[in-house]
């Protein structure tokens, strides 16, 4: 996945929060939300960029989120919702995981969640994050019924941990 501009990830958040209350939006409701944005035409072409991924449907006058947009925002809100904590405790949440071969479809899945989320991977199956795991972010594992292969634990400490502190440098500074 390419890496987002900062005002991409502010528009997409946007929409996430205007799509949020309701699954089903009127144009003329639309056409409100961006007369009172200031870059119209940016936020026109992220809402055209998601109906053209089928996050969002257009049909007769209104804008439909689909299943697919549903869980996209959603993990957007979680991930914001991840990096606004600032401060570290000084322990490190692991997340281990055994899927079935047979199930190769839900590692790839539960891989891509993990390192959208910024966690960092010590082993194939073995990821590292420095701050507590956000209830959203266990609704969600829940939901894309991935938490049965998974389990956490809170470390204090891990030995030869430098490269895993200068991955998270900006996150525990404040140690």
């Amino acid at each position: 996945m390419a890496k987002t501009s900062v005002d991409a990830r502010r528009h997409i958040r946007e929409w996430g929060q205007f799509f949020a209350d309701t699954k089903i939006v009127a144009e003329a409701l639309v056409d409100e939300f961006l007369k009172i944005r200031k870059k119209k035409k940016y936020l026109k072409q992220s809402l055209d960029r998601f109906i053209k991924n089928g996050l969002v449907l257009k049909r007769n006058g209104k804008f439909l989120i689909t299943r697919k947009g549903i869980n996209f925002f959603r993990r957007i809100a979680v991930k914001n919702e991840f990096r606004n904590v600032k401060s570290w405790d000084g322990k490190w949440r692991l997340i281990t995981f055994d899927v079935p071969i047979s199930s190769e479809k839900k590692r790839y899945q539960l891989r891509n969640l993990l390192k959208d989320f910024g966690f960092y991977q010590l082993q194939k199956s073995v990821w590292i994050y420095p701050n507590y795991l956000a209830e959203k972010f266990w609704k969600l594992l829940v939901d894309l019924e991935l938490d049965q292969y998974c389990k956490v634990m809170l470390v204090e400490f891990l030995e030869g941990d430098e490269d895993v502190k200068r991955h998270f440098k900006e996150v525990i500074k404040s140690e």
